[in-house]
């Protein structure tokens, strides 16, 4: 049996999460930071109201800060009642793997990954490279720990905020601050102000954490200029394709058919039926692997440009009949995304479009 994972890189290793624990992702803030804790946290943020406990999955070398960057993310991780959040480098996508491909033996990897394997890892799976598997979280700690941690670090959390009020914390002051205790201290005063952004946009009031507790994941990925966000629940994997075996007697937006793992894919290239103009296509493509009508389906995508992005539903509006939009047809509505506007693609409308159905006897 497979099951989709989260893969992630830390510490130029893969690793990999099941998706079932994946609450949230966001960029890494300045961080609370607790010297001492037990159990591999390192500090805390406030999320929404709420203390998050941040755990960094390398080895703790006393002698050798950490150094964290900007493109640094969080994975907030949930297991029944427990909340945590892990750091890593990247969030790469989502992956299927299955559980008979899992080997205990990660002694190899140990020394050379520099990651607290033995506590937080459950074994390792060897494909085209090398992916460790992350633990369920609870699995981490013994029963009570993480709540005792949790109970003082909030204390601690709360005096830190309380200390230092927006309002006194002038730029000056913000950029000049290099003690021990600053997170991430070797960083730029610049890049240490959006460190210190990010977090003062996570902290929000009870009110605001009511009216934005709902929210849809999208996968975020790019056809022409254009944005496209499909439901997370609907996407498998991302796959880089080979090579496509065509199909013969097929319309042009059927690109072939591949093997993933025994099973046969069908390739399809959804860009004229979301009025886009049809390219070609780049030398190893990217692609999406959709499950639709209990088939799996592998769409063709230029970039991926998020894995995993949670749009608010307050966020989210309805797009007009006139609106004169790509893919406006098959819109479920859009959401802003920086600068630019993700359609929120009804992907079961899209392929239920005649002209799309793909017999299987082919």
């Amino acid at each position: 049996m497979e099951t989709s994972y989260c893969l992630f890189e830390i510490n130029q290793c893969q690793a990999a999460v099941d998706t079932a624990y994946v609450e949230e992702v966001f960029a890494l803030p300045e961080l609370v930071l607790i010297p001492n804790a037990p159990l591999g946290v390192i500090g805390v943020l406030d999320r929404r109201g709420d203390t998050l406990p941040i755990v960094d999955l390398q080895v703790n070398h006393e002698s050798q800060p950490r150094h964290y960057h900007l493109s640094d993310s969080i994975i907030v991780l949930q297991q029944a009642d427990l909340n945590i959040g892990i750091i890593v480098n990247s969030v790469q996508g989502i992956k299927e793997l299955s559980a008979s491909d899992i080997k205990a033996d990660m002694d190899k990897q140990q020394e050379e990954s520099n990651l607290n394997l033995k506590r937080f890892f459950s074994g390792m799976v060897t494909d085209e490279s090398d992916i460790l598997i992350l633990n369920s979280p609870q699995a981490w700690f013994k029963t009570g720990e993480i709540q005792q941690v949790i109970s003082v670090t909030r204390s601690l959390a709360d005096d830190f905020y309380r200390a230092q009020p927006e309002k006194a914390l002038s730029e000056t002051q913000l950029l000049d601050d290099t003690s021990i205790t600053t997170f991430a201290p070797a960083v730029t005063p610049e890049d240490r102000a959006i460190f210190h952004q990010r977090a003062k946009n996570l902290r929000q009031s009870l009110d605001e954490k009511s009216a934005i507790t709902e929210s849809r994941a999208l996968i975020v990925v790019s056809l022409g200029d254009n944005l496209f966000g499909i439901d997370s629940n609907l996407v498998r994997e991302f796959i880089t394709i080979s090579q496509a075996t065509p199909v013969p007697c097929c319309p042009k937006h059927i690109i072939g058919a591949i093997n993933l793992r025994g099973k046969v894919l069908v390739v399809i290239d959804i860009t004229q039926s979301l009025g886009l103009p049809l390219k070609a296509l780049q030398r190893l493509p990217k692609a999406i692997v959709v499950e639709y009508q209990d088939s799996l389906i592998a769409i063709v995508v230029e970039e991926i440009r998020d894995a995993l992005f949670s749009a608010t539903l307050s966020d989210i509006q309805e797009v007009t009949d006139n609106a004169q939009i790509m893919g406006s047809d098959y819109a479920q509505g859009q959401v802003p995304y920086g600068d630019q506007i993700i359609q929120i693609l009804d992907l079961p409308k899209l392929l239920d479009v005649s002209e799309l159905i793909v017999s299987e006897s082919f």
